[in-house]
């Protein structure tokens, strides 16, 4: 995308899946990109995920809210990708000030530090369908109520609330695309707290059968990551999208049945419905299926890929790629920090 070329551009969480998907894309793109991620080892960070791109990037591995340490690459910053973030469900109910800390007030000194900093960015944040919680009507668009069924959930739409504000009051230009179960290549595959599809793939490529929570008829619009980059790119590059919220998602419902089918099938693995546990079905919101109307008529997206092409690409990268996702490690992702 020629916009990008030679555009200052700031990713944070860029290490994680989705984030370093788009690092890539902006490389490509001849962006100067900054990536800040914090690393945490119960999250996605992968330096693998950047593999053939790092030595094009600036990398600061910090915490967003740690102003002593990220300040200095926030300046005259002309778009930022705001994906940092923790994403587990149940980690959240688990240790709700863990998930308040790292998702709200890292996030609300950051925007502090932009407005001060970067006062003219486009800042593009990436929220959840998480946000919406259970739909009262189907496909649900950007006036459906949030009322979220967990605490990241409602995290995740405070945090949004504190870019609109910044936005409204403080001119940062801002922009929320509310994501709905992306999936493929370099997502976390050490543990299934971020999504069930890739813990399906992991599953599968070890040769193990897969568990579907309930009968499996609850309904998804899987979202294959360069179909979620596109819309990333285009909503920094739209004008039209600044001071909006955006759903996106492939509006093709896919039950987990049917998922888990697919997948068994490719890898040749078996799978069967199991009873819900109980921390499971008490945030599980049934059916969800979000409509992209608004965005593609702001920017003109469309997905690119069908539910199961992603797949097969996702399954070919982890039969490929899998030995750096499916085991820890070996040591925290680390910067030095150089002494005066």
């Amino acid at each position: 995308m020629d916009f990008y070329r030679g555009r200052r551009v700031l990713v944070t969480g860029g290490l994680g899946f989705i984030g370093s998907n788009l690092v890539r894309r902006l490389v490509r793109a001849g962006a100067s990109v900054t990536v800040i991620d914090a690393a945490f080892p119960d999250q996605g960070a992968n330096l693998f995920n950047l593999k053939g791109v790092l030595e094009e990037v600036v990398l600061v591995i910090a915490d967003i809210g740690d102003l002593e340490e990220v300040s200095n690459y926030l300046v005259d910053q002309e778009i930022i990708f705001n994906l940092a973030s923790s994403t587990s469900h149940i980690g959240s109910m688990q240790n709700p000030f863990k998930d308040l800390e790292r998702n709200c007030s890292s996030q609300l000194r950051f925007l502090g530090a932009v407005r001060e900093l970067s006062p003219g960015a486009r800042v593009i944040y990436t929220g959840s369908r998480s946000q919406y919680g259970t739909p009262l009507y189907q496909p649900v668009d950007e006036d459906h109520p949030t009322k979220p069924l967990d605490i990241n959930g409602i995290h995740k739409c405070t945090v949004e609330e504190y870019h609109r504000l910044y936005h409204q009051l403080s001119h940062i230009r801002f922009t929320s695309l509310r994501l709905t179960n992306v999936f493929g290549p370099r997502h976390q595959m050490l543990h299934d707290g971020h999504g069930f599809l890739n813990w399906f793939i992991r599953k599968a490529l070890a040769g193990e059968e897969l568990q579907v929570f309930g009968d499996g008829s609850q309904e998804r619009d899987f979202l294959y990551v360069e179909d979620a980059v596109d819309a990333i790119l285009l909503a920094g590059a739209t004008g039209e999208c600044e001071g909006r919220v955006f759903n996106v998602a492939s509006e093709v419902p896919v039950s987990v049945a049917e998922a888990a089918r697919a997948v068994a099938e490719m890898a040749g693995v078996g799978w069967r419905c199991v009873a819900y546990p109980k921390d499971r079905l008490s945030i599980e919101p049934g059916s969800v299926r979000l409509s992209s109307r608004r965005f593609r008529e702001a920017t003109g997206w469309s997905p690119r890929h069908t539910f199961l092409e992603g797949l097969e690409r996702t399954l070919d990268f982890y039969g490929r790629h899998g030995h750096h996702y499916f085991h820890p490690a070996k040591g925290r992702i680390f910067l030095e920090r150089k002494l005066d």
